[in-house]
């Protein structure tokens, strides 16, 4: 019995030494990750503003090409609308002289459609009068030759003609 007391007794201490070795480890291994754990999170927070750093940079960057790009855009689309304005008043101009113009030329048709007419009726009757001189000149001629006869039979008469 003094053997099984002595066990139990000392069973006591070692379960203890045992304890306070496994509190001991415990503790250390606590200590050690918190700080390994600490180091990952202090790490984790500098790249975490790092990327967020580089980020924002790359978002502003971003940015001021979009409104640089926007920029450009509103200048080309100004002056292209300028210039489509521009043009279409010009073309306006020109539609409205290209109107007058055929209608000028459709009264000039007219107008040399009537002239040509005119010159054709004033043709006509330039014909018709030419064709009455040749005929009186004709006439004439046969009857300065029938003067001429009878003048001559007059002479041979003895008369005056």
């Amino acid at each position: 019995m003094l053997y099984i007391t002595y066990i139990k007794k000392d069973v006591n201490k070692i379960l203890l030494v045992f304890i306070i070795a496994l509190l001991v480890i415990f503790s250390w291994s606590t200590a050690y990750y918190e700080s390994k754990l600490s180091n990952i999170s202090l790490s984790y927070d500098n790249e975490l503003q790092k990327s967020e750093k580089y980020t924002g940079n790359a978002v502003l960057e971003d940015l001021n090409h979009t409104l640089s790009l926007k920029n450009t855009f509103q200048k080309d689309k100004e002056y292209l609308e300028k210039g489509y304005f521009d043009l279409k008043i010009g073309n306006d101009a020109l539609k409205a002289e290209n109107e007058r113009l055929n209608d000028e030329v459709g009264l000039l048709k007219a107008e040399s459609e009537s002239q040509k007419t005119m010159f054709d009726k004033l043709q006509i009757q330039f014909k018709q009068v030419q064709d009455s001189l040749i005929k009186a000149n004709e006439d004439i001629s046969k009857l300065i030759a029938r003067n001429n006869e009878l003048c001559r039979k007059l002479r041979e008469k003895g008369e005056e003609c």
